[in-house]
C-alpha cells in the first residue's frame, strides 16, 4: 500500500472543497487513477461509500485495519505504517 498516496488524497480532501468534490463525486475513478495508486489501492478505494470525508476517511481505516490485520499473517509484507510528512496543496486563502 502506497501510504503516501492515500494520505495525500485524504489531506487534499480536507483542504480542497473542489478536489473533496472531485473524490466524492462522480470524478473519484479519475481522480484515483492519477494519483499514483496501484489497482488493488484503487479498487478498495474505489469501493468506499462515502458523502463525506469523514466518512471517506473512516472507509480508508476500515481498509488499512484490514491489510494491517493480514500483513501481520504474511511473514516478510510490510505492515501499513505513515513514515514521511505528508506535502498538501493548499487553497489559496481569501479575504
Amino acid at each position: 500500500m502506497h501510504n503516501s498516496a492515500i494520505q495525500r488524497i485524504v489531506c487534499q480532501a480536507v483542504v480542497s472543497d473542489a478536489y473533496r468534490a472531485r473524490l466524492l463525486g462522480s470524478d473519484r475513478v479519475q481522480l484515483l487513477r492519477s494519483a499514483g495508486l496501484d489497482p488493488r489501492e484503487q479498487e478498495a478505494l474505489l469501493a468506499i461509500q462515502a458523502e463525506t470525508i469523514e466518512e471517506f476517511a473512516a472507509g480508508v481505516e476500515r481498509v488499512a485495519r484490514l491489510w494491517r490485520q493480514a500483513a501481520h499473517k504474511v511473514q516478510g509484507y510490510a505492515a501499513f505504517e505513515f513514515r514521511r510528512p505528508i506535502e498538501v496543496d493548499l487553497p489559496p486563502r481569501s479575504g
